[in-house]
C-alpha cells in the first residue's frame, strides 16, 4: 500500500513510505476518512500539516488532513496521529440555494425530475457554475466520468424536491440515502482533474448473468473474522401520510398492500407543508396525491430494516476492489447458515501496520432472501458446487 502527498494541482509530490498504521475509509453515500500514524520527527511535523492532501496507490480517492495529534505512546515513542475526510467533505463547505435572495422571499428552491439528475443539478449549481459565488467553484472538475457504465438503472420517478437552504453535502446525501444513490468526487490520477458521480452501482449477484458474479462466503474461503448484524428495531413498512389537503396510505417497496397484524408497522407523516404552484394555483387533486405519495416513500425509505455484514477479505481472494467489484455494487453475501442475501457494497476499508495489509468491505443488505422460498437456490444445491459461472437465472 504506496501512500501520497499530492501538490496543488494533486499531482504526487512525495511517497509516504515509512508510517505505524494507515486506515483509509471510502464510502459509497458519505464522506470517507483516514487515520495515519508516523513517528513525530521534524520532518513529518513539517509534512503533515492541515489541508494537505493525500492519495493512495489502491483508490481514486482524495483526503485531506485535518487533525494531528502528537503524543507518545506506552513504549515511550513519539507518534503523530494524522486524521482527515475524504474530498466529498467539500460539499459540507457549500450552501445549496437557487440565489441569494432573502429566505423570506425565496424559502425553498423547487427542483423537478429524476432524483439522480436533482442532486446533479444542485452540486452543478453550486460547485460548476459557481450560481451563489464565484468562490464556490471546485477547482479542476470535469464533465462525463472516468469509471464505466453502471448496470443498476437510476430512479426514473420524477420527483418535486423543495429544497431549504443547507449545506450541499446534506441535501445530496438526503436524496441518495432515499433512492440508493452513490456519490464521489474522485481524482483521475496525475492528470489534475477531479470527477463528480451521483451513481448506482452494477448488479454482481448470480441473479444476473450479463457481469461475473461476486460472491463473498465464509464457505469459499474469501472472507474470515466476519461479523453479521440485522435490525428491524425502526423499520416501518407503512406510511400515514396526513395533510390538511388529504390524506393517501403508502407502502413500502414489496410490501403487500394486505399486510395486517404483528407485520403491519405503520408511521405518521406530517405533510401539512404543501404549497401553491409556482403561478400561485392552488394543486390539482391528482398533485396532492402525487407529493404526499412521495412524502410517504420518501420517510419509508428512512426506516427500513438493516442488515450488514463486515468482514475481512483474504487476500488469497479472486475479487480485487476496483476491478471486480466497486462501492455501490451489488453482490451476494452467502453465511454460514446457508442464507443468500444481496447486499450492497456501501464501504472499503484498506488497512496496514505490522500485520500486513488487509481490505475489508462493508455489505449492507438490498434484499433477504429466505432459503426455499422462490427466489433462493434449490434446497438440493451448494454454491462450492458450481464455481463462479452459474447464475439463480438459469437454475431449475
Amino acid at each position: 500500500m504506496e501512500l501520497y502527498i499530492l501538490d496543488s494541482l494533486l499531482r504526487r509530490e512525495r511517497v509516504v513510505d515509512r508510517f505505524e498504521s494507515l486506515i483509509w475509509t471510502e464510502r459509497y453515500a458519505d464522506v470517507g476518512e483516514f487515520e495515519l500514524v508516523v513517528h513525530s520527527t521534524p520532518e513529518n511535523r513539517t509534512m503533515f500539516v492541515s489541508g494537505v492532501q493525500l492519495a493512495m496507490n489502491r483508490s481514486y480517492r482524495v483526503m485531506t488532513v485535518e487533525t494531528i495529534e502528537s503524543k507518545t505512546d506506552s513504549e515511550g515513542r513519539a507518534l503523530l496521529t494524522v486524521k482527515g475526510v475524504s474530498l466529498e467533505a467539500i460539499l459540507d463547505q457549500r450552501v445549496v440555494k437557487k440565489t441569494m435572495s432573502s429566505i423570506t422571499t425565496e424559502p425553498k428552491w423547487t427542483l423537478t425530475g429524476k432524483p439522480a439528475d436533482v442532486a446533479r443539478q444542485m452540486f452543478d449549481h453550486v460547485c460548476r457554475s459557481g450560481n451563489l459565488n464565484i468562490g464556490d467553484k471546485i477547482p479542476f472538475l470535469m464533465p462525463g466520468t472516468i469509471f464505466p457504465e453502471h448496470s443498476i438503472p437510476e430512479p426514473f420517478d420524477s420527483i418535486t424536491w423543495d429544497q431549504e437552504p443547507d449545506s450541499l453535502l446534506s441535501a445530496v446525501k438526503k436524496i441518495c440515502e432515499m433512492y440508493d444513490l452513490g456519490f464521489r468526487l474522485v481524482r483521475n490520477f496525475d492528470a489534475s482533474q477531479l470527477y463528480f458521480d451521483i451513481y448506482t452501482g452494477s448488479d454482481r449477484t448470480s441473479s444476473q448473468n450479463t457481469l461475473n458474479p461476486v460472491i463473498f462466503s465464509p464457505e469459499l474461503d474469501n472472507l474470515q473474522n466476519t461479523t453479521e448484524l440485522t435490525t428491524i428495531e425502526e423499520s416501518k413498512n407503512v406510511a400515514y401520510v396526513f395533510s390538511s389537503q388529504g390524506f393517501v396510505i403508502v407502502y413500502g417497496d414489496m410490501v403487500d398492500p394486505e399486510v395486517e397484524g404483528f407485520e403491519r408497522r405503520v408511521m405518521m407523516v406530517n405533510a401539512d407543508d404543501l404549497e401553491n404552484n409556482a403561478d400561485g394555483t392552488a394543486p390539482t387533486a391528482a398533485q396532492i396525491t402525487a407529493y404526499l405519495t412521495q412524502r410517504g416513500r420518501e420517510e419509508l425509505n428512512q426506516k427500513r430494516s438493516w442488515s450488514a455484514f463486515d468482514g475481512e477479505l483474504n487476500q488469497n481472494s479472486a475479487y480485487k476492489y476496483e476491478i471486480d467489484y466497486f462501492l455501490g455494487d451489488l453482490v451476494d453475501m452467502r453465511n454460514v447458515d446457508g442464507v443468500v442475501n444481496k447486499m450492497r457494497v456501501t464501504e472499503q476499508i484498506f488497512v496496514c501496520d505490522r500485520e500486513g495489509e488487509r481490505a475489508y468491505p462493508t455489505l449492507a443488505i438490498k434484499l433477504f432472501v429466505t432459503p426455499g422460498s422462490w427466489m433462493s437456490w434449490n434446497n438440493n444445491r451448494v454454491w462450492a458446487d458450481f464455481g463462479l459461472t452459474e447464475y439463480w437465472a438459469d437454475q431449475e
